[in-house]
């Protein structure tokens, strides 16, 4: 099983018009299925005058998790080419709305799979895909004279320099990431400086 995961850069959008009616796709980045409801109840709002909001989100790093909902067009004509756009491009923690503005002609059902399918595969092609690896978040708390050796720590076990914070009190408390497959280091390391006094204590950050 890989530690690797794909998700979009950056949260975008795009419109296209599709026989007189107007699709305007939302890629919304999110790091849990109750973010990606509140994300999706904020598009709908924004677009509550549209006639459909469909959607479909692809959530987890390990264990994805998939869901989505014509919002009242045919069955299996919006939400589901929206799921498979998300699975084409093998991407999670994606929530991808497209929203229609009906334009006075119907499209019949391989026009609405059609249309929903390209709009949401169209505004996927035109996102940054990143590739992330599966995570640890810890806090430390050390000593002053124990930080240039744990940011000598972090950087070998390859933490994420944009996840570390350092909260400075009459202690210093670390905040940070640890790819999966560096933790048994990251906290054998932590283990023997408990164990001879050079740092306070450690624990891991619940997600």
């Amino acid at each position: 099983m890989t530690d690797r995961y794909r998700q979009p850069a950056a949260e975008l959008s795009n419109e296209m018009k599709i026989e007189k009616s107007r699709f305007i796709a939302s890629i919304k980045i999110c790091g849990s299925e109750e973010e990606a409801r509140e994300k999706l109840k904020s598009v709908s709002e924004e677009h509550r005058q549209a006639s459909h909001n469909c959607w479909a989100y692809r959530i987890g790093t390990e264990k994805v998790r998939e869901y989505f909902s014509d919002d009242g067009e045919p069955a299996g004509t919006a939400g589901k080419p929206i799921l498979g756009a998300l699975q084409m491009y093998d991407v999670t923690n994606t929530l991808l709305v497209v929203t229609r503005y009906f334009g006075g002609k119907k499209l019949g059902v391989r026009g609405l799979i059609e249309a929903y399918g390209i709009s949401a595969s169209g505004l996927l092609g035109m996102a940054e895909i990143v590739e992330k690896r599966r995570s640890v978040r810890y806090v430390i708390v050390i000593p002053y004279d124990m930080i240039k050796l744990m940011e000598r720590l972090l950087d070998s076990c390859e933490a994420p320099r944009e996840e570390q914070v350092f909260e400075y009190a009459s202690e210093v408390s670390v905040t940070c990431s640890i790819p999966e497959d560096m933790v048994l280091q990251f906290e054998g390391t932590l283990e023997e400086w408990k164990n001879t006094g050079r740092i306070m204590k450690w624990h891991l950050l619940s997600s």
